[in-house]
């Protein structure tokens, strides 16, 4: 009998261990704690914008004392495997996505007093699907989904990294130049820069003059980075004809991945203001679907570091 007990004590574990078990409480379904710590997903329902799906990692070991760091990933689906494999048992990760139909043009681009819309390589106008609600979903970051990661995880409220690749860059420049004091530390991969006639431009200036008359509550970094083929061909690319690789060449100059990210890096830089951390760097031989992994694998540790 005993010798039963053991067996089925044994096997229940082992299942556990592989398997997960289901969690119907809080976090809604929830991956079994290991060594590795334990995630949780979750649709967060927003009263104003709607549903996200969340997955959030936390450490299985115990936290320090001031709490742990939070990273706050934007297009989460994308990269939350990556960045918790990075991060084992230094940060809890907080994934923001979309449990069906993804709203991130609506969420990550901002709202500018007049929209310049762009004009294609081939003559075409460029509209955007949506826009405009960057401000609002800043507002659920901070009013909602902020308050709940507080409410269940001992965090660090002054060790705060938020991270956004192509529109989620955009908006985590738009983040910083509107409430720098929301996150400790910024990381905009490969920002769309060029949306509505480089609009974010004016709002580094903005920010930039502001800091004149204001200093920032507390010290931020930004980390900004792009692919070098990212306003070039790799040759590697097929085309089905040489017109379609001209077009496809002179959209990407004329979006200057490179050129503006380069160009707000050394305004932000040459600011030099003692609250403002900003770093460059440009990924050799990096697409713009390939660069994102490698800021992650990059940053996230040297921040931590920190």
């Amino acid at each position: 009998m005993q010798r039963q007990l053991l067996y089925w004590l044994l096997l229940c574990s082992s299942v556990l261990f592989f398997v997960g078990c289901s969690d119907k409480s809080l976090h809604g379904y929830s991956v079994a704690p290991s060594l590795e710590g334990k995630t949780s997903i979750k649709i967060f329902h927003s009263k104003k914008l709607g549903d996200y799906k969340l997955s959030i990692y936390s450490p299985s070991v115990k936290a320090p004392s001031q709490g742990w760091p939070v990273i706050y990933l934007l297009d989460g689906d994308s990269f939350f495997k990556h960045a918790s494999e990075m991060i084992r048992q230094q940060a809890i990760i907080v994934s923001i996505d979309y449990p069906t139909t993804s709203r991130r043009d609506l969420d990550y681009l901002p709202k500018p007093p007049e929209l310049s819309l762009e004009i294609l390589s081939n003559g075409q106008i460029n509209i955007p699907k949506a826009f405009g609600g960057a401000d609002e979903f800043l507002a659920f970051l901070q009013t909602e989904l902020k308050p709940f990661v507080y409410k269940n995880y001992h965090v660090n409220d002054h060790k705060q990294i938020i991270f956004g690749h192509s529109y989620g860059g955009l908006f985590v420049l738009h983040t910083l130049f509107t409430q720098p004091d929301a996150f400790s530390d910024y990381i905009a991969s490969s920002p769309s820069i060029w949306f509505s006639g480089r609009y974010i431009m004016k709002e580094a200036t903005y920010f930039l003059e502001q800091l004149h008359v204001q200093q920032l509550n507390t010290s931020v970094t930004l980390h900004l980075s792009v692919g070098e083929y990212e306003q070039s061909l790799t040759g590697q690319e097929g085309f089905r004809s040489d017109i379609e690789k001209q077009l496809r060449l002179k959209h990407m100059q004329n979006r200057r991945m490179v050129d503006n990210t380069k160009e707000l890096a050394q305004m932000l830089i040459q600011a030099n203001n003692p609250n403002l951390e900003v770093t460059y760097h440009v990924y050799p031989q990096q697409t713009h679907q390939s660069v994102p992994v490698l800021v992650l694998q990059d940053r996230l540790p040297h921040m931590l570091k920190k």
